[in-house]
């Protein structure tokens, strides 16, 4: 982005000419190579976090937990953060020097882990209530962008940073928009393909947010231009994105090696082809070790303790995702479903 320069001005002091020159606003670029770098860290994390996340609302005790902690790492952490982190390392003000202070780093990183987590926790309360998921999105936006802003603090230059009021707007509603649009996909998953799309729209939610914030962002040179202090951080990049992308790896290895008993991907509907008549398979904890069978229980009759849609060849929805409120996942208990007297017995009892 390129920032017109302020001009110099002259005037007159105590009888001497001087020219006065005032703050100059830096050229800047991106690096393309650490672009694609970060905007693919941030759907891979976004993945991670969203094939993690549709199984807190499964989970109960320790497993919930865990599923919590392995959605938060991947959106906060490898989603949120590293992406912002590998794209500021692409980022260069022409003559000058860009380092940046561990300690805010840091707590950077510990910001967008936690308010993640809060996020992610909130909207698994009732994934199918409006205000809940609307709160979610909200606490998940304002979180990417004071994560951002965090991290911005963090960095060292020679002059001041400053930003154009009406674009950090614009950053943050971005960003808190698009949290929302991949909420309220992702806890409505019927398909790989869902997930997929919302990954991608929480991506575009980190990655809007962070570069129309960097549209933002001003660099004035100082006086004297002294050299800064800090950490290098391309010395940070290859064990930065090594990291991520393994622990990204384990979790969504984890995550669709335990989506549904029967392999089915889809966690709020399985195919009719893998359905037992009367029987919802239930979808199996993978990280958490939730026994299968666990969330079981359909009625042959399609009712209200059944799955919906429980038409012949139409797939249904899983006991573990319908109640009488409607507004949450509930696993439902193993009720035992009565398919009529084994061959041979009589129907009718004697006198």
């Amino acid at each position: 982005m390129r920032h017109v320069l302020n001009v110099m001005v002259s005037g007159r002091f105590k009888g001497e000419h001087v020219i006065v020159a005032q703050a100059v606003h830096q050229h800047a670029s991106q690096d393309l190579l650490f672009v694609v770098v970060s905007v693919g860290l941030a759907a891979v994390g976004s993945f991670a976090a969203l094939v993690s996340a549709i199984r807190i609302p499964l989970s109960q005790g320790a497993a919930r937990v865990r599923w919590t902690l392995a959605a938060a790492l991947s959106l906060g952490g490898g989603a949120i953060w590293s992406m912002h982190f590998i794209g500021m390392i692409g980022y260069r003000v022409d003559g000058l020097d860009l380092r940046y202070s561990l300690p805010l780093t840091a707590v950077s990183l510990l910001l967008a882990v936690a308010v993640s987590a809060l996020g992610l926790t909130l909207v698994a309360r009732r994934p199918r209530n409006t205000g809940w998921l609307a709160l979610s999105g909200v606490v998940s936006g304002l979180g990417i962008a004071a994560m951002h802003y965090t991290g911005m603090a963090a960095m060292h230059v020679g002059g001041t940073v400053t930003y154009r009021r009406g674009i950090v707007v614009l950053s943050i509603l971005i960003a808190v928009a698009a949290a929302l649009a991949a909420l309220w996909i992702a806890f409505r998953v019927r398909t790989g393909r869902h997930v997929v799309a919302a990954s991608l729209i929480m991506a575009a939610a980190v990655c809007g947010m962070h570069y129309t914030a960097m549209a933002a962002t001003q660099v004035q040179a100082g006086p004297g231009n002294e050299g800064t202090t800090g950490t290098d951080p391309i010395s940070l990049a290859p064990i930065v994105c090594v990291i991520a992308f393994s622990v990204l790896a384990v979790v969504i290895f984890a995550a669709l090696g335990g989506v549904t008993e029967s392999g089915s991907f889809s966690m709020a509907r399985e195919s009719s082809r893998h359905r037992r008549p009367g029987v919802g398979r239930a979808a199996v904890d993978g990280v958490g070790g939730e026994p299968a069978g666990r969330t079981a229980g359909r009625t042959s009759g399609g009712g209200r303790g059944g799955g919906r849609g429980g038409a012949a060849g139409q797939p249904s929805l899983p006991a573990a995702f319908v109640n009488p409120r409607g507004d949450q996942y509930r696993p439902a208990p193993s009720v035992p479903v009565w398919s009529g007297p084994p061959t041979g017995e009589s129907t009718t009892r004697s006198g």
